[in-house]
């Protein structure tokens, strides 16, 4: 099989593919034909080793794939061969065969292809995280999304719209404030002044007001970090919550507990791979919600690129460059 086998850390540029032997799937296995891969901000960090986990190489990355079931191990039960999947897997999709553990293995409803699921699982299950296990979302909350544009924020848009939520979008482009409301956004406000004074201002006078009172937002799903963090705590109302999802701006930011106290505030991180150890069928029922969603055409995995094999590094050197509007997926050719 062709994989990407990574023998050092190192720019995208510097990794290549490479002609393996395929491994059989131990007892909690499955052994996966990969059809699509999702390329995520996570996967680059991983190639360089600037990833909070860092697998001592050599080892292949990769989280997301898809595919069908070549094979399953003794203690597997609910996959056989021939089942048509989508897996979240630590490392090890970047290759053309996927040995992937059963825990994180889900089933693909028929009508949804191998590149929208290899594309949606990593940022709706840490959407899912997000609006559904963190913040607990519920029909007519109004909810604040920044980055909307990237994968996690248009994912957390369409869950919080599907459950019956207010959702405002924060941006800084038309073009991606068009794609936010496409995606369910009732509003979405470009922001170009991102000073920290300038981020106060605009939250506290346009974001919060923006359901037409004073009253602020239930949630904030913040993929942003730094002052756009801090900004958004500006715009919640009485018991808001601020769900902390990731760092795009590169700034980890740090809250005044004074200002948390005094506006009856909460602070809570969203981080998806321990939800895996910790809460195994919580993170089932999301995977299987949205993937009905997906089917149903009630979201949809915002694919806007579609590379071979022999690309994949440039795609996530893509990301890097902020290319990226909306996912890019791998599709994977069988070499044999």
């Amino acid at each position: 099989m062709r994989a990407y086998l990574l023998n050092e850390y190192g720019l995208p540029a510097t990794h290549r593919l490479q002609s393996l032997e395929a491994s059989s799937p131990s007892d909690h296995e499955v052994l996966i034909a990969n059809e699509a891969i999702g390329l995520n901000y996570p996967d680059l960090l991983m190639v360089q080793g600037k990833y909070q986990k860092r697998p001592e190489p050599p080892f292949i990355p990769g989280r997301d794939c898809a595919g069908t079931v070549l094979s399953v191990g003794a203690r597997v039960d609910d996959f056989k061969p021939g089942d048509k999947v989508v897996a979240q897997t630590f490392s090890g999709a970047f290759a053309e065969r996927v040995t992937a553990p059963v825990s994180r293995v889900f089933k693909r409803p028929d009508n949804v292809t191998s590149i929208d699921a290899a594309g949606a699982i990593t940022v709706f299950n840490t959407a899912f995280v997000a609006v559904s296990i963190r913040a607990q979302v519920k029909a007519g909350d109004r909810v604040v999304v920044t980055g909307a544009a990237g994968g996690v924020g248009a994912a957390a848009i369409q869950l919080a719209q599907n459950i019956g939520a207010h959702v405002v979008a924060i941006v800084s482009s038309e073009e991606k404030a068009q794609l936010s409301r496409e995606n369910g956004a009732e509003q979405a406000f470009v922001v170009t002044d991102r000073s920290e004074e300038g981020l106060k201002n605009f939250f506290k006078e346009h974001v919060r007001t923006a359901w037409g009172d004073n009253r602020g937002a239930d949630v904030v799903i913040d993929t942003v970090g730094g002052d756009m963090f801090t900004a958004g705590l500006r715009c919640l109302g009485f018991a808001g919550k601020l769900v902390v999802v990731g760092f795009a701006s590169g700034d980890i930011p740090s809250a005044k507990t004074n200002y948390l106290l005094y506006n009856n505030l909460s602070v809570m991180g969203a981080p998806l791979d321990i939800h895996f150890d910790e809460v195994l069928d919580q993170i089932r029922g999301g995977t299987n919600w949205w993937l009905k969603l997906l089917a149903e055409g009630k979201a949809r995995a915002n694919v806007s690129k579609v590379l071979p094999m022999e690309e994949l590094m440039q795609g996530l050197q893509d990301i890097n460059d902020r290319k990226v509007l909306g996912k890019i997926v791998v599709s994977v050719a069988q070499s044999g």
